[in-house]
């Protein structure tokens, strides 16, 4: 969905259309829920604030935002983080029953998190914005408040990280 679409089902969502909301849910769910729960690092914590986000949205009357997407996500890294301020311990998501079944794919998927949340906070957010959500480093820059050359140094940073982990380094 385009800035332009998203920004029309914006607008008829603010004047009761229940349809356009569920379209803004459907395309901005999964995203935010990533953003979100690289922040808080619980399974928990991260579907009720998505829940939250978008309760605040449906009941908002008005929203002027040059790019709704980028709010959104701001709105989502904002109130993870005064979450994880207000919770000094997360709990570890649990491994679903189905997931069991593979170990490979349990155990490489808990060294990928692992990796993943021993980065510093930013650097879990513009990985997450750019491999996850598909944010580009000039929309990633201006949602974590950041020059467009220190998000990328920051991007390239937590990769090479993540491979110095996974391939066995410490760092």
């Amino acid at each position: 969905m385009t800035n332009k679409e998203l920004q029309n089902y914006v607008s008829k969502m603010q004047v009761g259309d229940k349809q356009a909301f569920s379209q803004i849910y459907n395309e901005l769910k999964l995203p935010v829920f990533t953003i979100v729960y690289r922040i808080v690092k619980s399974k928990e914590t991260a579907e009720d604030l998505t829940q939250e986000i978008f309760l605040k949205l449906y009941k908002s009357s008005k929203i002027h935002a040059k790019n709704y997407r980028a709010y959104v996500f701001t709105m989502a890294r904002n109130l993870a983080i005064d979450t994880l301020r207000k919770e000094k311990k997360q709990s570890i998501e649990n491994i679903d029953t189905e997931d069991r079944v593979n170990t490979t794919n349990i155990e490489l998927k808990i060294d990928i998190e692992d990796a993943i949340s021993s980065l510093q906070v930013i650097e879990r957010e513009i990985l997450t914005l750019h491999l996850s959500v598909g944010l580009k480093f000039n929309e990633i820059a201006s949602i974590v408040n950041l020059s467009l050359p220190a998000t990328y140094r920051r991007y390239k940073k937590a990769l090479r990280t993540l491979k110095t982990i996974l391939n066995g380094g410490a760092l």
